[in-house]
């Protein structure tokens, strides 16, 4: 005989998803993001590709608004996690009820998608509403079409294998990833920025989710960002974390947005201690 079927976490009030909740909301989450691969792949490199400025000045295309409302389609009508509150970039907040809230970014990296730079990707990330941790993240790669996906207590994986971040104790020789220094003078960072690369010999500018995935990987050992918005760093959160490394955040000098280090668990602390003064 099958189990009886759970009641709707967000209709049932519930507030606290056990590991079998979290396992589906993981799966969920990782469908979601790769759903508009097919959409975003076929704006890609597209000749005919408009890009708009939004109002905080970065870029926006009517494939990153595509992609957006084929993930919220996708999670709104899920059984189990539909009646959760949604928060997108481009859309903004879609009511909902329940302690959780989904966070997704469709297009993570719009400036390289425009300029035909293949970095980006699509973000998805659950979090809990009171505390606004992160529980469940995936990011889906469309260029190379690998998924990262993890939850809190159940690990890490792509592709069904584990992930795990690097354990690197070396700055001097470590692969550190610090990208665009306008972000870190506009978050009153750069004497941190200056710094990072006067202590590391292999400081390099990656960019984007790409580069988290590299992280979360253990291919890259530190990835300082500045001032990043909920939905460029929810997932990474869960995910660096159940890989084994570390993650720091505090609040920007931008108003409404976060500075974090994540990678090796040594490194974020001795780096911690050059760019978070």
């Amino acid at each position: 005989m099958a189990p009886p079927r759970a009641l709707h976490p967000a209709a049932a009030g519930v507030s606290v998803l056990d590991a079998a909740a979290l396992a589906r909301a993981r799966d969920l989450a990782a469908a979601a993001a790769r759903a508009p691969r097919e959409a975003i792949l076929a704006g890609f490199r597209a000749p005919s590709l408009g890009v708009e400025t939004k109002a905080d000045g970065s870029p926006v295309t009517a494939t990153d608004r595509a992609a957006e409302a084929i993930v919220r389609d996708r999670l709104r009508t899920s059984s189990d996690f539909g009646g959760f509150e949604i928060l997108g970039e481009e859309g903004g907040t879609e009511s909902g009820s329940g302690g959780y809230r989904w966070v997704v970014d469709p297009i993570d990296g719009t400036r390289a998608f425009a300029r035909k730079l293949p970095t980006f990707g699509t973000i998805v990330a659950l979090e809990e509403r009171g505390s606004g941790r992160a529980v469940v993240g995936a990011i889906h790669l469309p260029v190379t079409d690998e998924t990262l996906a993890g939850a809190l207590g159940l690990g890490a994986e792509r592709g069904g294998e584990p992930l795990r971040a690097s354990d690197a104790r070396d700055l001097r020789s470590a692969i550190i990833v610090l990208p665009d220094v306008i972000d870190f003078r506009l978050a009153g960072m750069e004497q941190g920025w200056a710094a990072v690369h006067t202590a590391c010999d292999r400081v390099r500018g990656y960019t984007d989710c790409w580069a988290h995935a590299l992280v979360i990987a253990g291919a890259v050992d530190l990835m300082v960002e500045a001032a990043l918005s909920p939905w460029d760093v929810r997932a990474t959160e869960v995910l660096i974390t159940e890989a084994g490394g570390a993650y720091r955040a505090r609040p920007s000098r931008v108003e409404g947005k976060v500075d974090v280090i994540f990678g090796s668990p040594t490194l974020v602390q001795r780096v911690a201690e050059l760019v978070f003064q």
